[in-house]
């Protein structure tokens, strides 16, 4: 009956030194764990991201609008009679040579 005892408490304390002390005990699920929290903070973030994308593949399929505005925005389109104007903020570098 001591044996068994003595057998029981020596698995015991060697379990207990796996799961503390070596490299696939605790310190491994931690690191498993900030893994995991990092991907799904990504996860939410593309998901965030692909609704946005939807959102806009259904404002460009609806309507004209969606069209002309993102032509206007990123290509710099006008319509037919329209004046462009742009404005630019002046450059110290170059205010500098002007003035001597």
């Amino acid at each position: 009956m001591k044996f068994i005892a003595l057998l029981l408490v020596f698995l015991l304390v060697m379990m207990q030194v796996n799961v503390w002390l070596t490299k696939d005990g605790y310190s491994r699920l931690a690191e498993i764990k900030e893994l995991i929290q990092d991907q799904q903070k990504e996860n939410n973030e593309m998901v965030s991201r692909n609704s946005q994308l939807k959102e806009e593949i259904k404002d460009l399929k609806d309507g004209y609008s969606a069209i002309e505005e993102k032509a206007r925005g990123d290509i710099g389109m006008i319509k037919e009679g329209e004046e462009f104007y742009l404005l630019t903020e002046p450059r110290p570098d170059l205010e500098a040579k002007t003035d001597d």
